[in-house]
């Protein structure tokens, strides 16, 4: 085993492959979701040398026969396939070929290229509240993923994020899927999507430059504004209840990240919660704002003060998406009996109810899920299918 030297210090180092003479090491280094670099180790000394930084994530290298190119596919559950040669780094080029790849290998004689390409099959449900036995139906899908779904305040039109397009961005559809449109053409990692108060805007974050950051967007369509925030790496964004203040997450997951507050016109944030929180959403009376940590939902108000964990709420699995506050309580994500459901806690009697038993289980990233104004209608993201295939390239130089 190769000891690393300082300099090479970094939060997740991932998919480590042998050159083909054995002389070098190639692998991947994850600062945060959105700043992977690719770096080589030459075996004889240690050194190390920074070949690539600023992809959204890597799910699997390997080097070509002669040792000139790197192959890595893009996203961490899967991507496109690109090459970089390392004379020339920048730019890398995209391969013609392969999407929702992972695993990559290359065959000694370099004449033929595998990887691992996934078909996930992720829709948006919703189902009616106002009927106790009521059964779950389709309300956005395609062949590919849609999450994070937010209903407009009219309850007329969803807007959600999908990897449709080949990459994953902002769409908005009528509120049975119909007429969907794309909002965002950035080409890396978008999300989050939450409508105004007053339905004009959309707010949402994306990774474009390797850098999170917050945007606004029209609905009915137009060029998305950035938020000019005097703090750097923002992202989660969610409203007030009057549409005055945008609440965002500053830092990464996994980097001490806390819930800071700005006007939506932008310029100088202030911290309202302590390090380690996440996903901060407003109490429907803007007397709070919850947020999740390590798995449970705390709340702060709005000033600061009175940081708190709800109590007799329970822990919220996967990455801590998975909940809703409306009215006197929160809608969330639990398991029981190896089963997917949709609970609601009240927050006075401290009382938990099912509300609805999923059919199949929710995607690992839910993003959110969401009660309309009216209380009627929720919308939750399903794993409806999962598969992967391997793929073979003949003839590949």
């Amino acid at each position: 085993m190769v000891e690393l030297p300082s300099g090479a210090d970094c939060n997740l180092m991932q998919t480590p492959a042998f050159s083909p003479r054995g002389d070098y090491i190639a692998w991947t280094c994850a600062d945060d979701i959105s700043d992977v670099s690719i770096n080589l180790q030459r075996l004889s000394d240690g050194k190390v040398i920074q070949l690539l930084r600023g992809v959204n994530g890597i799910g699997g290298l390997a080097w070509s026969e002669d040792a000139r190119r790197i192959i890595y596919s893009t996203g961490f559950t899967g991507g496109d396939l690109w090459e970089v040669e390392l004379a020339r780094p920048n730019p890398p080029v995209k391969l013609p070929f392969g999407h929702d790849a992972t695993d990559i290998a290359i065959s000694p004689a370099g004449k033929k290229l595998a990887f691992q390409q996934a078909h996930i099959n992720t829709s948006i449900w919703r189902v009616d509240l106002s009927q106790p036995q009521a059964r779950a139906e389709k309300a956005v899908a395609s062949s590919r993923q849609q999450i994070a779904p937010s209903g407009s305040p009219d309850g007329t039109r969803i807007a959600f994020a999908s990897n449709r397009s080949g990459s994953v961005e902002i769409w908005v559809s009528d509120s049975d899927g119909s007429n969907a449109m794309q909002l965002t053409s950035f080409d890396t990692l978008t999300g989050t999507p939450h409508w105004s108060p007053d339905g004009k805007l959309i707010v949402f974050d994306s990774r474009v430059g390797g850098d999170a950051n917050i945007y606004l967007v029209d609905p009915h369509g137009g060029v998305p504004k950035k938020v000019n925030i005097d703090v750097r790496g923002n992202s989660l964004p969610s409203w007030s209840h009057d549409g005055r203040w945008i609440y965002f997450v500053n830092g990464e997951i996994g980097l001490n990240p806390s819930v800071w507050k700005v006007p939506v016109e932008g310029g100088h944030a202030t911290q309202i919660s302590k390090h380690g929180a996440w996903m901060p959403r407003e109490s429907p009376d803007g007397h709070y704002v919850y947020f999740s940590r390590n798995g449970y939902i705390w709340r702060v108000k709005p000033d600061g003060t009175e940081e708190q964990q709800i109590e007799g709420m329970p822990e919220v699995p996967g990455v801590d998406d998975a909940w809703y506050p409306f009215g006197s309580g929160i809608y969330f994500l639990a398991y029981k009996n190896q089963k997917a459901e949709i609970d609601f806690i009240d927050l006075d009697t401290k009382k938990i109810r099912t509300v609805f038993v999923l059919e199949k289980h929710p995607p690992e990233y839910v993003g959110s899920i969401h009660v309309s104004n009216d209380g009627r209608w929720l919308l939750f993201p399903q794993l409806d299918d999962a598969s992967s295939d391997l793929m073979l390239v003949e003839n590949w130089h």
